[in-house]
Parts: C-alpha cells; structure tokens; sequence
C-alpha cells in the first residue's frame, strides 16, 4: 500500500504540474462561443459572399486556432483603462500615433487586439484579391477569433480576472461557465453586415460600447457570491437572469461587427468574385505566388516564392510613403521554390522603426505588394 500511495502522489504531482504550465487560456471566450459567434457572422453577409456560406463549417471550426497557435498572448485583448485618454476622448487609434505616444513595450503589456484585427483584416483583403481562398478562409476564421474576443468586457480591463476587485476566478466563471449552457438557448435579430470606412476607428467605437459591461459583470458576480459562495448552480443562475441579456447582446455585437470586417474586405478587395470552389479541409493549400510569415513579425520575416518558369525577379521593401528601404533580390532565376529573410534592416544594414513596411515582388508575369508590420 506505501508503494502504491507513493505511485500515486507522483501521478497527482505530475498532473498539477502539466496544469500549471499549460497556456493560459482564461483571457478569451470559451470555444463554443467562439465558433457560435463565426458561425452565426456568416448569417449577415450578402449572398454574393457564397464561399463564406459554403465553407461555413471551416470558419467555426478554425475559430479557435489562435488558442492553440504560437502568436503572443497580447494579441488577444487590450487594457483600454490603463489609457486615460480613452475616458478623455482623446485616445489615438492610429498605431505609429500611440507608439509614439506610449512606446510599443507598453502597447504590448497592455495589449494589441485593435492593431491586430485591423493587421489580419489588411491580410484577408489581399488574399480575396488574388484569390487565395484557403488561406483566406483561414485568416478569415482566426479574425472571427479576435474580433469575438474583443467583444468580451473582461478582455478590455487591467481588470481581467476580477482580481483588483476580489472577484478573483470571474473571468473563466462569466465566459465559459455562465455561457455554454446557454448557446443552443440564443436566437439572434436580423441584421446584416456594413462597410467600415475605417476599421481602426470602428473597432475603438465597439470597444468603446462594451467596456461599461465590466461593472455589470463585477456587481452580478458581488450579488450572486452572496447566496451562492461555492458558485453552484444558484449562483449561475442568478448571473444568467442579471447578465443574459446583456451577454445575448454582446455576442449579437460581435457577430454583425465580424460581418463587417469580412464584407469591408472583400469591398475593398474590388469587384464580386468569380465563382469559386468549396474548400475541402483535406485539400492542401494552392501555392501562391509569395507566402510572407510571420506577420506581423519582430526579428525577422520570411519570403516563400514559388517560380513556374525561368523570369527575372526582384524582392523590394518600402515605408509606407513609397521610399525605397532595401532591395533582397534581383536577379534571373529558374523554375522551384525559393525562400528570402528580411531582419528589418535597410541597404545599409540599419535597423528600421517599427510600423507597417510594403513588400514588392516584380517578375516578367507579375507584380505584387503586400503589406507587413514590424513589431519591436
């Protein structure tokens, strides 16, 4: 029996201990929410957008592939009450206007989630322009991922977890616990998707709408700790009869605002697309004339070029005015696949600033530019 008890307490130990290192998932709403909320998005796009109704399965299931993917975790929320501006009205929403306002270190410790939707909505417009439609879906759903996150109140707050405040524990209790239960329950109103003239700006405006929802889960957490201190079931139903309506509204929010974002995209991608296929999760992605990753990107970004026939080619970075920062390649090159690095460096081997830099590709058959942002 010792050595059993003694096999045993190793088994416990080496279980807390995996518990303890997993990532720390509590800042983002519960899976089932996630893919709730892009499945629900796909309701209030236009009939034109039909590869958004015909791959509605992948954009829910692939909803939660920022959980699970190496991006940091500053991606997923913002601090917005760290910033005294944002009570002020006067808080820029510009990235280069707060970096240099606040620096990017403190940008990150206070979160990036703005930046980032704005960033991957940049990326699925280019990729429903050229037409890469596995990698757009793809971006598409993990865009689902952050815009539903940014519509969580507790993702807005140095607050987070409720543990200024002696709520210690809400934030996995209100978005997981309190919600799941009630997902089958939700039917949401007939709305329909808007173009943003400006996202950035659009996204501080919902953001702005959703943060006074941090009192009212604080206080509904207060009042059903009160009866319910063991947070049973009398204690979920009192928030879900507090906060369910509430709750309904902001996932109704998140899904017209990702309606949004898609359907801006693919405005701004130009005229209505051809037909396209369905997209088989099984079917390997198209090679595109160039794959950029990561990107955004902090030491270095790669260059993937896939060449069909012998070309001269050239690979150029510029700032976001069109000046020339460095040239990577220019030369003749056979058919195959080649793959070039850029440390964030210029011709002279200096060290540009962060921001949003343009990427040129010119062979004899084509020419394209994408953007990319340089995170210090």
């Amino acid at each position: 029996m010792a050595f059993g008890a003694k096999i045993l307490k190793k088994i416990v130990l080496i279980l807390l201990v995996t518990l303890l290192t997993l990532p720390n998932l509590y800042g983002r709403w519960g899976w089932s929410s996630h893919r709730f909320i892009n499945d629900k998005a796909v309701d209030y796009l236009p009939k034109s957008m039909s590869i958004f109704y015909e791959n509605r399965d992948y954009l829910s299931d692939h909803s939660v592939d920022p959980d699970t993917d190496n991006d940091p975790g500053y991606y997923h929320y913002i601090d917005i009450d760290y910033y005294p501006e944002f009570f002020a009205g006067t808080l820029p929403h510009i990235w280069q206007d707060m970096v240099d306002l606040y620096g990017q270190g403190t940008m990150e410790d206070n979160g990036l989630i703005p930046w980032v939707i704005e960033w991957w909505l940049e990326e699925l417009t280019m990729l429903i322009e050229n037409e890469k439609w596995n990698e757009a879906m793809q971006i598409a759903a993990e865009l689902g991922h952050y815009v539903a996150d940014s519509h969580l109140a507790l993702h807005l707050t140095l607050n987070y977890n409720g543990q200024l405040t002696n709520n210690y524990g809400i934030h996995s209790r209100y978005e997981t616990q309190m919600v799941n239960p009630h997902l089958d329950e939700i039917a949401f109103p007939d709305s329909t998707a808007h173009y943003w003239e400006s996202p950035i700006d659009s996204i501080f405006a919902y953001i702005e709408d959703i943060y006074p929802l941090v009192d009212l889960i604080l206080e509904a957490d207060d009042r059903a700790y009160q009866e319910d201190p063991n947070h049973n079931n009398t204690y979920y139903s009192m928030m879900w009869e507090d906060l369910g309506n509430t709750t309904i509204w902001s996932l109704n929010r998140a899904a017209v605002d990702l309606a949004s974002i898609w359907y801006t995209a693919w405005v701004n991608a130009g005229p209505p697309r051809p037909e396209v296929l369905y997209i088989d999760e099984m079917q390997l992605p198209e090679h595109p004339e160039i794959i950029t990753f990561p990107n955004p990107f902090n030491a270095e970004i790669s260059f993937v070029i896939n060449l069909d026939q012998t070309t001269n080619a050239s690979l150029k970075i510029f700032d976001i005015n069109g000046n020339l920062i460095t040239t990577l390649i220019q030369s003749n090159f056979i058919p195959g696949e080649y793959t070039f690095h850029w440390n964030g460096t210029d011709r002279n081997g200096v060290k540009v600033s962060s921001g949003v830099y343009l990427m040129e590709l010119n062979t004899s058959e084509l020419r394209s530019v994408k953007k990319i942002t340089l995170l210090k």
